[in-house]
Parts: structure tokens; sequence; C-alpha cells
């Protein structure tokens, strides 16, 4: 078993921009070559956190189903449905939608180092330009969750599927010159994993966002080393994130609306929350400086 701690593929950028966004994507390099009627796909994973000190996710493979005929369905799979004379159902197969693989680095990935608005570069291929539907990520059974240093448990994949589909909208996607795309997915951890039975479950659970269309929440927490949760949420969206020992914290993927944030505190800390944080463009937030008292 391989496992891809990612600290050292965005360690530079955590260096340089403390706890902001690791932001990868730029325009196609000037020698990279890509073919008329094509696309670069970009697909990038950041987490949603939880309290475990490791969140190991084996991924084997990542493809997008791609629909390139001129008219787009809304129907998101490979077939379509219309009636026969006698009102039944009959299958009517469109060949212009498929699905492409794109390249990754197979192996088990620590969730966990993508905590708090940092984010990695999962996937990426030239692709037929047209309606991207879906993506798939494929797992592999080396899953596992720590739930201190050294204690392990195995996370098992719930149910007989080894894979999961994230529906995508026209809005998830970022657009660069019409020959780059990317696309982010908040891998959300507390609603991804279930404890049954002594037994940890994998039922992974993706959103997609663009993040050239939503905005951040950016703040801070005091005092240092307090560890809370962080909970932004409102009548459509709950997101989370864990600050970072400096108290810093960054939310991405939030769409319009108004917002609370909720910290849950630890080591003997009060919860408190701030309302009324309105959010009604793509910029980043700042939420006041939230001090939590035992």
């Amino acid at each position: 078993m391989r496992t891809y701690t990612l600290r050292a593929a965005v360690a530079g950028c955590i260096a340089a921009l403390a706890l902001w966004s690791c932001q990868k994507e730029s325009a196609p390099a000037g020698n990279e070559q890509i073919p008329e009627g094509k696309a670069k796909m970009l697909i990038y994973l950041m987490d949603d956190p939880i309290p475990f000190t490791r969140f190991l996710v084996d991924i084997r493979q990542v493809a997008v189903k791609i629909d390139t005929g001129q008219k787009h369905w809304d129907r998101d799979y490979d077939d379509q449905w219309d009636d026969d004379f006698c009102g039944r159902n009959r299958q009517k197969h469109n060949s212009s939608v498929f699905w492409d693989t794109l390249d990754i680095q197979p192996g088990v990935y620590d969730l966990l180092e993508l905590r708090n608005g940092v984010d990695t570069l999962l996937a990426s291929g030239i692709i037929p330009q047209g309606k991207v539907l879906k993506v798939r990520i494929t797992l592999g059974p080396d899953n596992a969750v720590y739930t201190d240093s050294t204690t392990s448990y195995p996370l098992v994949i719930w149910g007989s599927k080894n894979y999961v589909e994230v529906n995508i909208r026209a809005d998830d996607i970022s657009v660069i010159d019409g020959t780059q795309f990317s696309l982010w997915l908040d891998f959300n951890l507390q609603r991804s994993v279930y404890c049954w039975s002594g037994r940890y479950y994998l039922k992974p659970f993706l959103k997609p966002f663009n993040d050239k269309k939503t905005a951040k929440l950016q703040g801070r927490v005091l005092p240092k080393g307090a560890s809370p949760l962080v909970k932004a949420f409102s009548n459509a969206d709950t997101l989370n994130a864990l600050p970072g020992r400096d108290g810093r914290y960054l939310i991405r993927g939030v769409r319009p609306g108004i917002y609370s944030v909720h910290f849950t505190g630890h080591r003997g800390y009060k919860d408190t929350t701030v309302t009324g944080i309105e959010v009604n463009g793509w910029s980043t937030h700042h939420v006041p400086t939230v001090t939590l008292r035992k």
C-alpha cells in the first residue's frame, strides 16, 4: 500500500501563504498543444474536516462523463428514454455521451492534509470538448481512519459499488479561454463516514463547486490552540473548517446567502456563534475574530 500524504505537494503553498488557499490553476503552458476540438480538464480535491488524525482514501481511477452532442440532454446518463406507440418506455442510445478516463497517480491519499482551504490537483487530461455531466471516482480497498497517532481502523466501503459518481452542473466548471476546464470537489468527511457495530464505513459524499464563482469565508478564532470545529451554515448549505495553530481558517465554495458561523469548543472552551454574515459575491468575506471562553 502506497500512501501519499500530499504534504510535500502543497508545503510550498502553505509556507508562503499560511492558511490561505493553495491555488494551482493557471492558463495552459505555452508549450502545451491542445488539439482542435479538445480541452484540458483539471479536477482539484479538498476536504471538509472531521476530528480524526488521518483519513486515508484509496483512489484508483477518475473518469468524467461527457456529452459531445450539439444538443445536450438535461438527464445525466448515457441513454435517453422516450415512449413507444403503446405508451411504454423504450431505450434510445445516445452515442455522443461517454466516459473518458483522466490521468492520476493512483494510491492512498490522506485527505486531512487538504484542510483549511488547501487543495491538490487530483486528475487531469485532454478530453473532447462538450458538456461534463459527471465525475466518477473509483476506490480501492486500502481505506482507513486514525483516531490518534497510532490507532487505526479499516474503513469499509458502504454498499456493493466501489465508486462514487458526482453530478456536475455547468456553473460548477471554471473555464479558461475555452481550452481549459477546472473543477473543485469538496470531500465532505462529516457526511462520508459512519460508525456501526464497532466498524467504520465509507460512503463518499463530494460536493462540486467553481472556485471562480463561489466566495470564501476567512477569519480567526482565539486563543491559539483552542482547536474548535468551525461550521458555516445557511438555509441552503453547510460548510466546515478546522483552524490552524494560529487560529486562522478559510472556507471555500461558499454560495450566496446569509450565514451563521458556529464554533464548537474543545478542551473546555464554550461554543460560540456569529450570525448575519452576508455573502453576495465571489470575493473573500471576513468573519469577525472570535475569542472562546471557558
